[in-house]
Parts: structure tokens; sequence; C-alpha cells
């Protein structure tokens, strides 16, 4: 087992040791944020399983364990049910303006649409907590049968959640629950997508990228938000587990997505001979590239990966650039999840209170399947044409 190196009270991590491990090396001198928990030993067991194709790794915030989205089903008779109560629903999104959220709205309205259930409300609350409370507060007025929504902050928005739920709506959460609500009391269910396993997904292709070996670091959303939290557990527990010849050497964290340059470029100011970095999804990544380009360094001597698939981490993919991986949701397949549910609430049926969607692994090679997957379109022929470069 490869030993760690831990220096004083600058220790942030600490790992229940389980037997057959040859561990990756985890600097002693990283800050892990406030809200990092170790990897346990359940999470430990499935890190280093060789395929996790099929494997349910994430647990709900309370936690349930995971339904898989595949299993969830409208019966010809609920159907004809949900069409009969012309029912309402309001959608509070916490931004819009990237692929994960238009897709996500584009699988909810064709779902919503099919089943008869009339959008009265949509809303963007742009990263701001106390537009979010507005946005809910508006739609509480129209009294919406159902609200989909993801919460920015589960906190300072609990409360605008719960008068909603109290006066009869049916509630569907996006990513995460606010505190003080209860699945099947206060909500229906949560839909994710299984967020452990994308960031070891990512773990995986890093990894790949560099043949196995070399140092990294790991750019994460500083802010407690339950599934990115996930996602850089999930990372560092994979590394942990499968990969002894990569070190992880530095971690730091971002609360804007737009800062992902100045944080990257801080990390690489300080370990210029860095092999590679997960830089949280693909606002932050691109910041990355940006840093890594002023670093004077190349895509052949620095990779990066990200989660979440859109455009302009796909095309710089195609390109031959820095992007070397991505592990991403189906943004899609979630909106129709959500959708789902929430139909099997209006009706009165029993839903799984937490709900995930595999995530999807893609590398150059597999790109054009990747992106037909996620858009469900073929790739556009500028990213199709550096491909075939």
């Amino acid at each position: 087992m490869k030993a760690f190196k831990f220096k004083s009270f600058a220790l942030a991590m600490s790992v229940a040791v389980l037997p057959g491990f040859a561990m990756a090396e985890i600097a002693a001198d990283i800050q892990h944020p406030l809200w990092y928990k170790a990897p346990s030993e359940k999470t430990m067991e499935l890190a280093k399983l060789d395929n996790l194709e099929g494997v349910v790794v994430s647990d709900g915030q309370r936690g349930e364990p995971g339904f898989p989205a595949a299993d969830l089903k409208l019966t010809d008779e609920q159907i004809a049910k949900v069409k009969a109560g012309e029912f309402t629903v309001g959608i509070s999104m916490g931004w819009l303006g990237d692929d994960w959220a238009s897709q996500q709205l584009i699988g909810l309205k064709e779902s919503f649409e099919k089943l008869g259930i009339k959008v009265v409300a949509e809303t963007n609350a742009n990263w701001d907590d106390a537009k979010q409370i507005a946005d809910l507060e508006a739609i509480s007025v129209l009294k919406p049968d159902l609200l989909v929504s993801i919460p920015l902050n589960g906190q300072t928005t609990a409360s605008a959640y719960k008068k909603i739920a109290d006066a009869g709506t049916k509630v569907v959460f996006i990513d995460q629950a606010v505190d003080g609500m209860e699945p099947g009391k206060d909500y229906a269910s949560i839909i994710s997508s299984d967020n452990l396993a994308l960031g070891m997904y990512l773990a995986d292709a890093l990894a790949e990228s560099l043949g196995g070996k070399g140092d990294v670091a790991a750019m994460y959303f500083a802010n407690d938000f339950y599934v990115t939290n996930l996602r850089y557990e999930g990372f560092i527990a994979r590394v942990m587990a499968k990969y002894p010849d990569i070190n992880v050497v530095a971690a730091a964290g971002h609360n804007d997505p737009n800062k992902g340059q100045e944080v990257a470029q801080g990390v690489l100011a300080r370990y210029p001979t860095l092999n590679g970095m997960y830089a949280s999804w693909s606002i932050p990544a691109m910041g990355a590239v940006t840093a890594a380009n002023v670093a004077g360094r190349t895509p052949g001597d620095f990779k990066i990966v990200n989660e979440n698939f859109d455009q302009i981490v796909a095309l710089n993919m195609a390109q031959n650039g820095f992007i070397a991986g991505i592990s991403s949701q189906r943004p899609y397949d979630q909106g129709v999840a959500e959708a789902t549910v929430g139909a099997l609430a209006l009706i009165g049926e029993q839903t799984p209170s937490y709900v995930v969607v595999p995530p999807l692994k893609v590398t150059r090679s597999t790109l054009a399947e990747g992106y037909k997957t996620i858009y469900r379109v073929d790739l556009p022929a500028e990213m199709s044409d550096a491909l075939s470069q």
C-alpha cells in the first residue's frame, strides 16, 4: 500500500483503509472544502470496481438508495388519468443559458405536452437565492398542481418551497431537496444524475488520458451543493482506489463558474509541471483551458477533464484541445424522469424518493456517439470535420 505523507494539522483527508488497496497519493496539504466527507467503506468498495455500468453508486441526501430512472414507467391507464386531470405545473430553474438547463427544459416540456400537463410558469433565478425565492412566491400565486425545481440553496430557499408544498402543490426536486422537507411527505422525489459515479468516471478519463500516471489537481465548486459535492468525492475516491500512480497534489475551489481561469492560473503557477486537472463543469473548464494556454502549456502535456457535456467543450475535444474527457449528466433524460415522477405523484401513485440517471463518459473516440446521446442529433459539421483531421 502506498503510504500517505501526513503533515501536522495540514491534514485534510482521512479514509477507511481497506485490505487489498494500492492507494493513490493525496497530498497532505490539500485543503478540501468544509463540506467534504472522506470516502466511506461502501464508496471505496464501489470505487474499485472495474466497470460501473449498471451499478447505482449514489445514495440520496438522506441515505435513500437510488432508484434507476430507466425503471420509471407510466401505464396507459395512468397516462389517461393524468390527461383527464388537466393538471398544471410551474418550473423554477436556478439558472438558464447552458446546455444542461436547456436540455433539461426540453425533456420536461416535451414530456408534459405528451401528458397534457400545462406549464403555467417558467422562471430563471440566474444563480441568485433572493431571485429564486421571489420566483417561487410568484409561482405560488398561480397554485400549480406540480412544481419542478432545482434549489440554489437548500437553507435560504427552504421556507419558500415549504409554503408551496403546504398549499397542496406536489414538488419534484432536481438534484437536491431543501432543509426541513421530507420525501413522501413534503415532496415526491429528487431526480439526479448518479453523481458519485459521474465523479468516478472523471477520474477514469483523466487517468486514461495520462497513461495511468502523473500529478493532477482538482478544481471543485466551493459552495455546499449536494450533487457537485458527490462528484468531487467520487473523483477523489476513484483515484485513491484505482490509480496508485496518479497523485492529487492540489485542490482549489471556485464559487463562480466564471472564475475558472483565475483559479486554474493560481494552481498552474504553483505547480508548473502539473500533468492534468479535473476542472468542474464546462464553463470553469474552458477557463482552465485559457489558463493553460496563458501558462504556455499544450494539449500534449496537460489534460483537462470536466463534468457535463456542451458545445464548447465538445468542440475543444474534437479539435484535439485540452479537453481530454467529459463525464456528463443526461439532462434530457433527467427532464423526462422528472416529468414522469411528477405525473405519478399527481395521480396519487407512490414514487421513489431518489431517482438516478446514469452518467455518460465521453472521450474523443466516442464523441460522435456521445453527442448523439445527449442532443439526439448528429455531430455538427464543424466537430465532425475536426474529428477527421
